[in-house]
Parts: C-alpha cells; sequence; structure tokens
C-alpha cells in the first residue's frame, strides 16, 4: 500500500463497496443486540449543515433481510438457481480478495460486519488554526518566487477541499472492524504518519497526522458498537462533538434545503426508506472552481447560467412490501423564478396513454411532454448572452434553413405538439444489439408534417429511398452501420409519418409491427393487462399531481436479452477468446461453463413489470419509480 492514499483506498472503497454489497449477503443472520450505548444519531444530526454529498442505509440487517425477500434474492435463493448463485458469490468473493487482502479480511467477512446505520458524506474542508510541527514541517520554508506561489496555489486548494465521513454501526461486530482499522492504521504509521490520541469524555479520539504537507490527516472515533473515521481534519471530531450535544454549529437537519428535499422524497410509504442521499450541486461547482483556480474566469458565466438556483437534489429507496418490490424518488429543489438554464428545462403535461401503434409486447414505453417553445425562446438568451446578438438565430434559424429549408419557429415549433414517445422491444434473435427503438414526435397537422418532410427530402434527395412496409411509406436512411460482425443485429434507420407522429427507427422490422398495431392487426400496449396494472399504481403514486413523465417498463424483456445472450454460443467464444488475456472473463466464462441455466421461464416468474414518473412543481421537479411484486412463485 502506497502512503499517497492509505485510507481512502483502503478504508473508504471497501466500506463503500460493501455498502452496495450488502445486497448479496445472506439474511439469516439473527440480529445482534443493541449497542450498550445506545445507538449512534442519524447521520444528519451528526453532519455539518453545509454537507456536500450525504449518502444513508438505515439500517444494513434489515436491508439484507428486505434483499432476502425481494424477487432478485428469492431468485438467487431458488433450489434450481442455487448452485449458480453459490458460484457467483465465490466469483465476487475471489474478485475481492486482492482488496482483502490488503486490509486482511475476506468479503464473507466484510459484509457481516454492518449491523445498523451505515453512512458515507462529503463535507467541506476545515482547516487547523495551528498544525502541529511534528507532521514534518518544522524545516525552513523556501522564500523563492515559485515556492510562495506553490503555497500559494496549496493553500487555495486546501481551502477550497473536500474532506469525507464514515459511519458504521457495527453493534456487537465492531471489535472485527476496529480489528480492520488496526491493521491499516499501522501501515500508515510505517509510512510517516503521527498517531495521536484525545480523550472526549469516555471516548478516545484518535488522530493520524500526516508525514508532510498537502496529504489529509485520518481521524477515527468507536462509541459502542459505533465506528466513525473522517478523512480531514475536524471530521471525526466534529461528529463527536454533533453526538454529545457540546457543538453550537448548525447540523444538516437543520438545513431548510435537506428538509425540503427529503420531504418530496419519502412519497406515500408508510415505512423508513432504507437508503437516502442528498447533493449540493452549487456548492460542489463553487468549491471545485474555486479549488481549480478559474474562479474569475469561470464563476460569472455559473451565475448567469442560474446554476445558484439548484437548493439540492436528493432521494430514497425503498425495498420491500406486498405490492412493491422496490421504491425510489428524486427530487430537486429549484428557486423561482426559472431562468438562464433553468429557462430552458420546460416541461409540462399532457396525454400519456400509448398510442394504438405502440405494440404489446414491447420492453419499455415511454412519454414526455415539453414546451417547446420556451425551450427555444430561453435557449437563445443563453446564447446570445454568451456569444452576442443574433448569434442563436445565425447558429440555430439560419443554419438549419440553410441546410434543410425548415425554419426552426414557423415550421418546426409550429407543428409539433411538444409530446415525444419512444419505446424499446427486443428484435429476435436476441443479440447484443437487439433493443431496437422508435423515437417519434406528435405533430398538430399531419399534412403540415408531411408538407415539410417533404421540403427535407427536395434538400437532400440521396439521404433518402422510400419503400413500402404493411402498406405505408417508409424512407430509410442512407449511411449507418453496415456490415456488423456475426450476431449482431444490422440496424436499418428509417423515417415515416403514422397518423399524427413522425417516427424515427432503427429497424425495420419494429417499424413493421408498430404498423400492424395501428390498424389492429397486432395487440397493442394499450390493452395489455400489464400496462393497465402500472398505471394504475402510477396513478396512485402521482397523488393528484399531472405528470410530463411516464414510462412503462417490463424489466423482464431485458433479463431475457440477457439470458438468451448468455446462452448463446456467440457469447461464449467472445468470453473464452477474453478469457485469454482477461482473468475475469475468464472466470465468468468458467462460471457459465460450470451452471446450466434453468429455462427462462424460471427466471421471468422472478420480474414484475414497473413504472416512472416525473411531475413538475413550483419548488422543483421530482422524478420517482417502482417495480411491482410479482406474484409468489
Amino acid at each position: 500500500m502506497t502512503p499517497t492514499s492509505p485510507i481512502v483506498r483502503s478504508v473508504f472503497a471497501p466500506a463503500a463497496a460493501g455498502l452496495v454489497l450488502l445486497v448479496v449477503a445472506a439474511g439469516s443472520q439473527g440480529r445482534p443486540a443493541a449497542a450498550a450505548d445506545g445507538a449512534i444519531p442519524v447521520a444528519p444530526r451528526l453532519l455539518p449543515e453545509q454537507t456536500l454529498v450525504y449518502l444513508r442505509l438505515d439500517d444494513a440487517q434489515q436491508f439484507r433481510d428486505d434483499f432476502a425477500n425481494s424477487s432478485l434474492g428469492r431468485m438467487l435463493d431458488d433450489p434450481k438457481m442455487r448452485p449458480f448463485s453459490s458460484d457467483l458469490f465465490a466469483l465476487a468473493a475471489e474478485l475481492f480478495q486482492r482488496v482483502g487482502n490488503e486490509i486482511g479480511v475476506s468479503l464473507d467477512e466484510l459484509l457481516a460486519i454492518p449491523h445498523g446505520q451505515v453512512a458515507l458524506a462529503i463535507v467541506p474542508t476545515r482547516l487547523p488554526e495551528d498544525r502541529n510541527s511534528e507532521q514534518g514541517r518544522a524545516a525552513p520554508k523556501d522564500e523563492s518566487p515559485e515556492a510562495i506561489r506553490e503555497r500559494i496555489e496549496r493553500q487555495r486548494r486546501l481551502n477550497n477541499g473536500f474532506s469525507s465521513v464514515l459511519m458504521i454501526d457495527a453493534a456487537e461486530n465492531v471489535d472485527r472492524l476496529l480489528s480492520i482499522v488496526e491493521r491499516i492504521e499501522q501501515r500508515m504509521l510505517d509510512s510517516g504518519f503521527v498517531r495521536r490520541e484525545e480523550r472526549v469524555d469516555k471516548t478516545t479520539l484518535v488522530r493520524l497526522l500526516p508525514p508532510r504537507e498537502g496529504r489529509s490527516p485520518v481521524e477515527y472515533f468507536q462509541r459502542g458498537g459505533n465506528l466513525v473515521i473522517g478523512l480531514g481534519d475536524y471530521t471525526a471530531s466534529d461528529v463527536l462533538d454533533r453526538w454529545m450535544k457540546t457543538s453550537r454549529e448548525r447540523s444538516l437537519a437543520d438545513s431548510a434545503d435537506f428538509a425540503a428535499v427529503m420531504g418530496r422524497s419519502i412519497g406515500a410509504e408508510a415505512e423508513q426508506p432504507q437508503i437516502t442521499f442528498y447533493v449540493d450541486p452549487f456548492r460542489i461547482v463553487e468549491r471545485a472552481i474555486k479549488r481549480g483556480g478559474a474562479a474569475a474566469l469561470v464563476w460569472p458565466i455559473v451565475e448567469d447560467l442560474g446554476i445558484g438556483k439548484i437548493r439540492g437534489a436528493g432521494g430514497s429507496m425503498f425495498r420491500g412490501g406486498e405490492t412493491f418490490d422496490e421504491v425510489t424518488h428524486f427530487h430537486v429543489l429549484i428557486d423561482t423564478p426559472r431562468d438562464g438554464f433553468f429557462g430552458v428545462l420546460r416541461p409540462t403535461s399532457g396525454e400519456t396513454a400509448p398510442p394504438d401503434w405502440v405494440p404489446a409486447d414491447v420492453a419499455s414505453y415511454t412519454t414526455l411532454h415539453w414546451n417547446l417553445k420556451a425551450t427555444v425562446d430561453n435557449l437563445e438568451r443563453i446564447i446570445d448572452r454568451f456569444q452576442g446578438e443574433g448569434a442563436f438565430d445565425r447558429q440555430a434559424i439560419s443554419g438549419l434553413k440553410r441546410s434543410l429549408d425548415v425554419d426552426l419557429r414557423e415550421d418546426l415549433l409550429a407543428t409539433l405538439t411538444g409530446r415525444y414517445v419512444g419505446l424499446r422491444w427486443l428484435e429476435p434473435p436476441v443479440t447484443l444489439n437487439s433493443q431496437a427503438q422508435i423515437y417519434a414526435v406528435q405533430v398538430t397537422s399531419a399534412a403540415k408534417a408531411e408538407e415539410i418532410f417533404g421540403r427535407i427530402r427536395a434538400k437532400r434527395p440521396n439521404d433518402f429511398t422510400p419503400e413500402i412496409v404493411g402498406g405505408k411509406t417508409v424512407y430509410f436512411l442512407r449511411g449507418g452501420p453496415r456490415n456488423l460482425p456475426s450476431g449482431f443485429r444490422q440496424p436499418e434507420p428509417c423515417v415515416m409519418q403514422l397518423g399524427d407522429f413522425f417516427l424515427f427507427s432503427d429497424s425495420r422490422v419494429l417499424v413493421e409491427r408498430a404498423i400492424r398495431a395501428a390498424s389492429g392487426n397486432v395487440a397493442r400496449l394499450v390493452g395489455e393487462p400489464d400496462y393497465a396494472l402500472v398505471s394504475s399504481e402510477l396513478g396512485v403514486k402521482l397523488d393528484g399531481e399531472a405528470p410530463f413523465l411516464v414510462t412503462f417498463i417490463r424489466g423482464s424483456e431485458f433479463i431475457r436479452q440477457i439470458y438468451e445472450m448468455t446462452k448463446s454460443d456467440d457469447a461464449r467464444r467472445f468470453l473464452r477468446t477474453m478469457g485469454e488475456n482477461n482473468p475475469i472473463a475468464g472466470q465468468v466464462y468458467n462460471l457459465l461453463e460450470r451452471n446450466e441455466l434453468p429455462p427462462y421461464e424460471e427466471f421471468k416468474k422472478y420480474f414484475a413489470p414497473g413504472g416512472l414518473f416525473g411531475y413538475d412543481q413550483p419548488t422543483g421537479i421530482h422524478v420517482g419509480s417502482f417495480t411491482l411484486r410479482p406474484l409468489d412463485p
């Protein structure tokens, strides 16, 4: 281990990985007894008000239990899948071994340690007034102009730096966690760090001071069954002050912006969210710009764009329950009025039901409504503000007129309703690029749209080849991917008008299927039971809000693509060839060769459809998603 990043690489990275990998830990372990000193307060009460990034797992053991009862957890525990899932975990453990050897812990041991709250945060760096000379800075300073400039640059970076905090409630496993920390600490001491202790009430605060300037100190303490580690001055010590209620500084929980974002991210669920997160994008950008030394040049641009109107962003994730397998929320808090960059973001609401031409067997369907005129008007103001009056007209409007004989405002904006529809479908046979797509925009007048498209074809006659497909004229575009390797779908880019929609697709087969759906010869999504079920639950989640975004997702179709690819000879040959130079690919190939996968139907029964929605409010934009819980297999 190098001394340049002893704690980041050896503590924070594995701990963050452990936070994610908890989902594959067995849920059969018993819940440890509560720590003697009581549970750690919730992380927002221990972090500073100006926290930049925050991620919290509410209860690691409960999360493991919930995962074991989730669709994926039940699938991995299926007797027919158990040999494969056991080998899969063994492969993950083997890949983790390189990191585990550094810290003296296996993947099983790491996953078993967290019990309750696990939180990770990035906070602004705080600099001490005086740093002890024992850190190796007693040598005389170089007063040359170059050295002075270097010190000024270093000080600016430090003043706008980023520190981090990790909190783990390990309960009765805290001794195992401390043994990992002690091994890392010894390596740091061997590389020149100096250890200092401070007794605060009944808690020992340990500081590991770096051997020379430019490196961050490390702080940590154990209190009951909890361990708090900080990278940077006053990181763990500030947490301890707030825990003991001796700090007079406001916490993240006192932030009105944090409370507003979290309030919108709870949703209608009665349970506590298992995962919550929060980001302060504006302050992150501000510190990054000032740290880089370009504040005088870049900061006025950032202010003109109105990025400061982002007061916070965050969300939550719920897992489990009788109806939903998973629910997520994401909210962006935005100040009014929305001008600058946010004047371009102009969602609106409208019809969400699938048009008649959307086939019933699509993997996903999305509809989006947008105020295109407001977006273009505000985009023009931004471009003209930075590039001079008339720049937008010269670059966008005149350029479009020259190349396609189309006027942006009089033709496109006057004809487009602002509704977009997109869908994905697995074109057989299933390959790596089987996901065929349609992107469509709705028009106010089919005749006007055809007249505009006629002008485009006249301007670019060599770009379009008309063909009759399913009784309709479809124009295939020149160029695009050709002669792809064996095992890949050959895309056929094309455009057509179908009713009051103008479609672009990369698949002749999918366009023909849409034409047949429009004429009633293929089942439509609008009458599909899965869509009706998801649509009804979307209505509940919206709770009266008018959505600008609605998506229907049939996750089993995406699982089918992965399944068919792993079963195909082409994929196996590819992995075998890759494995000759890539150990990981080789191990995956061996994993698949050792285990005969069950029939696809054994996978499909564990995956129910889901949906995604978005709505606009005066205070911000909210996006949520959910996956329904499948019926018991």
